[in-house]
């Protein structure tokens, strides 16, 4: 009887859990389904779940996947901490900088000056002086100039300057004139050239003219016309070679034409040959000799080699200046186009230039390569150069070479007397 009241007290739960199942059936259903076609694929083998064989979804319940949850972009993570200005974002600490100039840029800098020195006070006082310059350059750059200290002096009134001068070169150019001389007034200086002949050449050109000489005129000067090559090489050429003319300035001219031959060698030779038929002047010649040569010496050697001595330009002391400046960047191809040059004054004045350029590294070849000058009188002077700078430092070497060295007697006997002996 006991065995009878079993089953029938399993069977009422059994069908109370069925009824209390049934809502939750369908995604069950699809539990085991998914199940099932997991089970199978880890197994290998082919699914045989009614989803892998197409047969339709009676519930439409979808076959869920796990996904994996893509990062968040660290500006999103930003925006929703409270974060709205992207840039003020990026650095809290120009963040605060760029927040006080907006109500007083004067206090803003006395801030910043107070913080730790290095890049992050330098870039925050740029930022006030953008600000600042913008509303009121003059008193922007009054104030660096009694406060500012160090680097921070210099780059941020050379900042200051620049935005001005974009504005209002002419007051920027006033304000400068009353700076005091130093420092900060060649950098000042170099900004407003620098920026002025982008909008104006010639103003920013009579404006330097008229400044007293000085470092100051200079400094601006060389910022001038640096930023004049850039936009106009034929201008600021001939404005340098002006200077020259009027002030005797020829150091301007010679970096400003070597600088011009080094980017366009062909367009160069064309201004100096008409600045040579101007003036018989040779330094403008000279200089764009230099600056062919530190741009490609093989190519100013052939360019020297085919010019006629007819030729208004031709002169053999060029040949010189060639050597000398390919002995400082490739002493063994020089010395190798050295060698197969031809007898004559060009190759004399090559050979000089190359002896005098190695004689501080290679004594005993600068020797040997001034002994190969053909003119007697040159051979002997550049001997001697040689010698006697080589005797400084090592005097025996210097003696047993004149000693063994193919000389005539009078000459040996005349460098051995420029050996000093203690």
């Amino acid at each position: 009887m006991k065995r009878l009241r079993t089953p029938l007290y399993i069977l009422p739960i059994l069908l109370l859990s069925l009824l209390a199942v049934k809502p939750y059936w369908p995604k069950l259903k699809s539990e085991l389904l998914l199940f099932h076609a997991t089970w199978q694929t880890l197994r290998g083998a082919p699914s045989t779940s009614p989803a892998a064989e197409g047969t339709e979804n009676p519930e439409n319940t979808p076959i869920r996947k796990r996904k994996i949850t893509p990062p968040i972009p660290p500006a999103t993570l930003q925006l929703a901490e409270g974060g709205t200005d992207p840039s003020e974002r990026v650095d809290p600490f120009l963040a605060e900088a760029r927040e006080r100039a907006r109500s007083d840029p004067a206090a803003a800098m006395q801030w910043l000056q107070e913080q730790s020195s290095g890049g992050e006070r330098l870039r925050g006082m740029l930022e006030v002086v953008a600000l600042w310059a913008a509303e009121d350059a003059e008193s922007a750059l009054l104030w660096l100039e009694s406060n500012a200290q160090g680097l921070a002096r210099l780059e941020t009134i050379n900042s200051g300057v620049e935005l001005w001068a974009r504005r209002d070169p002419e007051a920027t150019a006033g304000w400068i004139d009353g700076m005091a001389n130093d420092g900060s007034k060649i950098a000042a200086a170099r900004s407003l050239a620098t920026t002025w002949v982008e909008t104006d050449s010639m103003a920013a050109a009579n404006w330097v003219d008229g400044l007293p000489r000085g470092a100051v005129r200079q400094a601006a000067l060389q910022s001038l016309t640096k930023a004049w090559l850039q936009q106009d090489p034929d201008a600021a050429s001939i404005w340098a070679f002006e200077q020259a003319e009027v002030h005797d300035d020829h150091d301007l001219l010679h970096e400003t034409i070597k600088a011009y031959s080094q980017k366009s060698p062909d367009a160069a030779e064309a201004l100096v040959r008409d600045m040579f038929a101007a003036g018989k002047d040779q330094t403008a010649l000279f200089s764009h000799v230099l600056g062919r040569a530190e741009r490609d010496p093989k190519a100013t050697a052939e360019w020297l080699a085919n010019l006629s001595p007819d030729d208004p330009i031709y002169s053999s002391q060029f040949a010189s200046g060639l050597m000398s400046v390919w002995a400082e960047s490739d002493s063994i191809a020089a010395s190798e186009w050295l060698s197969q040059m031809p007898v004559g004054a060009q190759r004399d004045a090559a050979v000089w230039g190359f002896s005098e350029s190695i004689q501080r590294f290679e004594p005993e070849a600068a020797a040997a390569w001034a002994n190969a000058i053909g003119d007697p009188k040159r051979r002997a002077e550049r001997l001697q150069a040689t010698l006697r700078e080589w005797s400084t430092t090592r005097p025996d070497e210097a003696f047993e070479w004149v000693k063994n060295a193919d000389l005539e007697p009078a000459l040996r006997e005349q460098l051995a007397r420029e050996i000093p002996w203690d």
